[in-house]
């Protein structure tokens, strides 16, 4: 209770904070992942996309003891993000499947990942999580890496193998997001809530991000 009063104080001040160069660069390697490939074998650069609506999540598959075990988990994960998200989406649970927008699906078949879709101006509108319930059969693991891939869909969150070496040696990089651990800490916070700030915007090149901390407070 102490640690969630303590993130609520942080995000309820009026000013942005300052950020070290380590955190801004352990952002952009977050958010500006390099590029999708197309069809044609052309790069395109990412840029900044993230949810403009409400998440609706629906679970399915496994068994119900897990599903309610997997939907517990995300409750206290969605609790704990919210401040972080600046009002800007609200993140819920449905037992309506064709409302949903967001599925997580539990079977013993496909990867273990995320799929996420997004519009022509960068917005995400949907996002399946699918488990293969062979290769991760333990519940714990299950609903730790479904905590862990929601956060990644919160804002198309990759790493590659250079970005991720550069995370795991800088010390303000031990994050939920950036390497999967099954706790939530002020790091990972820190990058929603710079994702879903009213400076950063979907469609956002590295350039345009370097603005954006230029201009936080000092």
């Amino acid at each position: 209770m102490g640690f969630f009063c303590h993130v609520s104080a942080v995000f309820s001040q009026n000013t942005a904070p300052a950020y070290d160069s380590s955190f801004k660069n352990l952002y952009k390697a977050a958010a500006l992942h390099p590029g999708y490939r197309n069809g044609a074998g052309i790069v395109s650069d990412s840029v900044v996309k993230r949810w403009d609506k409400d998440i609706v999540i629906y679970i399915e598959g496994g068994s119900s003891k897990n599903r309610k075990g997997i939907q517990e988990k995300l409750k206290n994960t969605i609790a704990l993000i919210t401040p972080a998200l600046n009002n800007k989406i609200h993140i819920g649970f449905t037992d309506d499947k064709p409302s949903a927008n967001y599925l997580i699906h539990l079977n013993d078949r496909g990867y273990t990942r995320w799929y996420i879709k997004w519009d022509g101006r960068f917005n995400i509108y949907n996002c399946i999580i699918n488990i293969n319930t062979r290769a991760d059969f333990n519940y714990e693991q299950q609903a730790g890496k479904v905590s862990h891939f929601l956060l990644q869909s919160l804002g198309d969150f990759v790493f590659n193998k250079k970005d991720l070496e550069m995370a795991r040696n800088e010390s303000s990089a031990a994050s939920n997001i950036s390497l999967w651990r099954e706790d939530i800490n002020s790091v990972d916070l820190q990058l929603l809530q710079v994702h879903y700030a009213d400076g950063i915007r979907t469609g956002m090149t590295a350039r345009e991000v370097d603005q954006f901390f230029a201009g936080q407070v000092r």
